[in-house]
């Protein structure tokens, strides 16, 4: 054995760490549960008052804990790296949504939104250069074993509802939107591991009815919460699935088969499809799509105002609150012209597409497959929440993990 390759060998060592390190899975699992398991009622326009409760001050603790573990364990260097398209993108993305924090009306909230993206940034950083890709696997195992605990949980005990939540499944006080929204990205994933079991790769390899039994309960608790655009998103994540696990021939006969299986199922399932999209809603209701059109119009008055730079982080929520009753933008790319402008929105829009370019031309088949999978349903879900396009929320969370993972399996 050489000198040199022993060394190299110990360097990547060094440079991806403990591959039986938990602490990817307990970061990323913590600032999910921070961030979206609401424990207690609050009112809507009690956040952009910055009056801090218990559960508000534990989030933010759960935040800096993993600030400080970062730093402790992956101290920052001088060392400038020459950054690849993901990473320059990442952080300006972030940084854009942080100093976008300094001018909003809301400045408490908002200084507390800049700074757990930063924080999610630096998680990021840390997964794309110390984790492996055995770890990014055990990042997204654990992500819906919590999701798919956090279902059974919701089903044995039920908490109160809201009036305009009712019938609607979900656990906790999390809003069934945030609910279905998580509960769309496990299916994506779920359904990815079961296609890809007979594919090699690193991580948890469970038993393919493990796999399945987690897939039934995470997709009858999305469908149990009647959110319409996490289920949408669902369909195309699965449809990617399909689509990028197989090449030549055999997507071709993948792709008929599915088709057949829609088809048939439309037809023999229309009424109940037709009943599950409508919800009991009455027409004009639904052709406003629950007040988001009138909200999204209001929006594209305001938005010659400010038009570059926005209106500040957080801006959207406070500001449609007090005009129409409804909190945030309920879409990622009208929450993000109205929070940061053109300049933040248009970053956004890049960091998108080079993370699926770059997972495009991963040479390993199951990282590109989720990747190309799970993006995508968080971008069509972003249609009708603005989850993927704000700060603290799983779909923040998400998209920077899967930025961190393709530079993960791109250095794998």
């Amino acid at each position: 054995m050489s000198f040199t390759g022993a060394r190299d060998r110990i360097s990547a060592a060094g440079r991806t760490g403990n591959p039986g390190a938990i602490w990817p899975v307990a970061c990323v699992l913590a600032l999910v549960v921070a961030s979206d398991y609401k424990f207690r009622l609050r009112a809507n326009d009690q956040a952009v008052t910055g009056n801090a409760d218990l559960f508000v001050l534990a989030e933010i603790g759960t935040y800096g804990l993993v600030a400080v573990f970062l730093f402790v364990r992956f101290r920052p260097d001088t060392w400038v790296r020459r950054p690849d398209v993901v990473t320059f993108l990442s952080y300006a993305y972030a940084l854009i949504l942080a100093g976008s924090a300094l001018y909003s009306p809301y400045l408490k909230l908002a200084l507390v939104r800049g700074a757990q993206v930063l924080v999610v940034l630096a998680l990021s950083r840390a997964l794309a250069r110390h984790a492996t890709p055995a770890a990014m696997h055990r990042v997204a195992h654990g992500f819906f074993v919590l999701i798919a605990g956090s279902v059974l949980f919701g089903l044995l005990v039920r908490f109160p509802q809201g009036k305009l939540q009712a019938g609607r499944f979900t656990w906790l006080y999390v809003h069934p939107v945030e609910a279905g929204e998580m509960l769309a990205i496990a299916v994506v994933l779920l359904a990815g591991y079961v296609l890809a079991h007979g594919l090699e790769r690193t991580g948890p390899l469970w038993p393919l009815p493990v796999y399945l039994v987690l897939l039934a309960i995470c997709a009858g608790g999305l469908v149990a919460t009647k959110t319409r655009g996490a289920v949408i998103g669902a369909i195309v994540g699965v449809l990617l699935v399909v689509w990028t696990r197989w090449r030549g021939q055999r997507k071709v006969e993948a792709g008929v088969v599915l088709a057949v299986v829609l088809i048939t199922v439309a037809l023999s399932s229309s009424s109940a499809i037709e009943s599950f999209f409508a919800r009991g809603e009455t027409l004009a209701k639904l052709s406003t799509l629950n007040s988001r059109t009138d909200l999204w119009g209001y929006a594209f008055e305001l938005f010659p105002q400010h038009p570059l730079y926005g209106f500040g982080l957080t801006a959207s929520r406070g500001l449609f609150l007090e005009s129409i009753g409804l909190g945030g933008g309920h879409n990622a790319l009208v929450n993000l012209l109205m929070d940061t402008g053109i300049l933040g929105a248009a970053c956004w829009l890049a960091l998108l597409v080079a993370v699926l370019l770059a997972a495009r031309r991963l040479s390993l088949p199951v990282e590109r497959m989720l990747i190309l999978s799970v993006l995508p349903a968080m971008i069509a879900n972003s249609v009708f929440t603005e989850g993927l396009g704000a700060p603290a929320n799983v779909g923040c969370t998400w998209l920077f993990v899967l930025a961190a993972w393709v530079n993960v399996a791109r250095r794998a």
